[in-house]
């Protein structure tokens, strides 16, 4: 749907994502911030894949080696980014509450 260019999406941060970029080393730390406050918020659908099993209704973003894992609430116009963390672990740890 073309109108989806025209919104733009706020990014909010759980706390646990937050610390989860403590483990990322800083010149990615620093890419994955910058793209999740430009790039991801202008068409989170298309540019993030949807997840399946206990994810549902979650999509996930790469950016490298690491993975983003975020909900979109579509009504608010807004982002929440919930984990990041390497491919092999991300999937492997709780969702935050």
């Amino acid at each position: 749907m073309k109108w989806r260019k025209f919104l733009a999406y706020q990014v909010k941060w759980h706390e646990k994502a937050i610390e989860d970029l403590k483990d990322v080393d800083k010149k990615s730390a620093k890419g994955l911030i910058e793209r999740l406050r430009t790039y991801l918020p202008q068409d989170p659908i298309s540019l993030g894949r949807p997840l399946k099993g206990i994810f549902k209704g979650l999509y996930r973003y790469r950016f490298g080696d690491y993975r983003v894992i975020y909900s979109i609430d579509r009504e608010e116009n807004f982002i929440f980014i919930l984990k990041i963390g390497k491919r092999k672990e991300v999937y492997n740890r709780d969702l935050p509450g």
